[in-house]
């Protein structure tokens, strides 16, 4: 049923946030009862892929793959409990493919003003405290592949970076050398001024490196003793 409502959306062409037809014309067009139809919609809004909103309608959703997260986060928990603290670096490595094969791309079409923005937050990240340092990093890596419109990118980085984020939770922050992070970000930046997208990839992968070495070491510190 649920297979049936989503095949629905696409025949009639439904964008996030459209309303779906009414209750009684999909128990119409699908040949199914009212309560058949209100289970599969349930299903699909728990996935993130319709809204219901009680008195209003029910709606495509808007969150897509954000909708993941809770189920990926339950999952690394799991990992974590399992004597498994390298969940932390797993995530780390999805995150640094994606972002490797993106910032070439940056380099080449990020204008001035991109790059402005850039150096705006790389600049609060060099000078807030502690508290707001997380902030200006996650919105320095979205103004580098904003810009290109590739929306499933983004959406894929915004889930690994919040459940990276909410994992720490669980096994700890890794050890962090704020300068180091910062130096690491102005050679991505400067590589993008330069358009080198060679150096741009290096040094997003540089970057990734030290992140990954930093929750190894987490993991390491968590392992029971032989």
């Amino acid at each position: 049923m649920q297979d049936q409502i989503t095949d629905l959306i696409v025949e009639l062409d439904l964008d996030p946030g459209e309303a779906l037809p009414p209750e009684p014309e999909l128990m119409r067009v699908l040949g199914v009862s009212r309560n058949s139809v209100r289970e599969a919609l349930k299903g699909l809004q728990a996935l993130g892929i319709v809204d219901i909103r009680h008195g209003y309608g029910t709606y495509v959703g808007t969150a897509q793959l954000l909708s993941m997260a809770p189920g990926l986060l339950f999952h690394s928990r799991l990992a974590v409990r399992r004597e498994h603290p390298g969940a932390l670096r797993d995530i780390v490595e999805v995150r640094a493919m994606l972002e490797s094969g993106l910032i070439r791309r940056s380099a080449a079409e990020l204008s001035a003003a991109d790059l402005d923005r850039l150096q705006a937050e790389l600049d609060a990240l060099a000078a807030d405290g502690a508290p707001a340092r997380a902030d200006h990093d996650r919105r320095f890596h979205e103004l580098l592949y904003e810009p290109l419109g590739n929306t499933l990118a983004l959406q894929l980085i915004a889930l690994f970076w919040g459940v990276y984020r909410q994992l720490e939770g669980e096994v700890g922050k890794p050890r962090t050398d704020h300068e180091q992070v910062v130096r690491q970000h102005r050679k991505v930046l400067a590589a993008l001024r330069s358009r080198d997208p060679d150096a741009a990839a290096a040094a997003i992968a540089d970057h990734f490196a030290d992140v990954t070495a930093r929750t190894e070491r987490l993991a390491a510190d968590r392992l029971p003793p032989a």
